[in-house]
């Protein structure tokens, strides 16, 4: 893709932090976007940053673990843009606990909303961006999604987990010749609202951490 002109670019977690810095660089290249986050403030303030860039910007609250929603919203993408050119699915939440006092559902929790939120945006708008001949998907995944922390195990997991199924559909994208790319991002220390938000519990204690 040599600019991103008049290009269509769907942003999940655009409320704030990575992915509303990605919509306004996006904007202020020309570049269209479809945006969504769970937080609807969050998303307002990305429009009203917005305001300026003439540029089409359409808006969805999302669960991004919620496969019908995501369905939906890529439908809407396309419904209100006529094409997709691009996915970053940036969406994501962090958990502070030991292997041992994580919980079933904090598991759930953190996987459905790392992972599966990045497989589910993956899929329902592949169709759409393989429609174009020229796209890219761009998953966002985490320094710890090359070292593992203590604390970090829920998160390491589902970062790792990005990794690996984006380097796959690299791999299977190239083989078809399909002109759409799928890269992985590994973040390091960047200031957003992923720690403020972050869910911590008292398992931290027996390894002689303060929650």
């Amino acid at each position: 893709m040599k600019n991103f002109k008049n290009k269509v670019a769907a942003i999940t977690g655009a409320g704030s932090g990575i992915g509303q810095q990605l919509a306004l660089l996006l904007a202020k290249a020309g570049c269209h976007v479809s945006l969504s986050d769970v937080n609807e403030q969050g998303l307002a303030k990305t429009v009203e940053l917005l305001q300026g860039t003439n540029v089409r910007v359409t808006t969805k609250k999302l669960d991004v673990s919620d496969r019908l929603a995501m369905q939906a919203w890529a439908e809407e993408t396309i419904q209100n843009h006529g094409s997709v050119n691009m996915i970053f699915n940036n969406a994501g939440v962090a958990l502070g606990s030991t292997v041992e006092g994580t919980s079933y559902e904090e598991l759930e929790w953190i996987v459905g909303i790392n992972f599966w939120g990045v497989v589910y945006g993956t899929k329902e708008f592949l169709p759409y961006i393989k429609k174009t001949g020229d796209g890219h998907i761009i998953n966002i995944s985490s320094l710890f999604g090359l070292t593992a922390q203590p604390t970090q195990s829920a998160y390491n997991a589902t970062k790792f987990a990005v990794r690996g199924f984006t380097e796959s559909l690299r791999q299977e994208l190239d083989m078809e010749n399909s002109g759409v790319s799928a890269l992985c991002v590994h973040p390091g220390g960047i200031r957003t609202n992923i720690a403020n938000a972050a869910k911590v519990n008292d398992s931290l204690r027996s390894i002689g951490m303060n929650p």
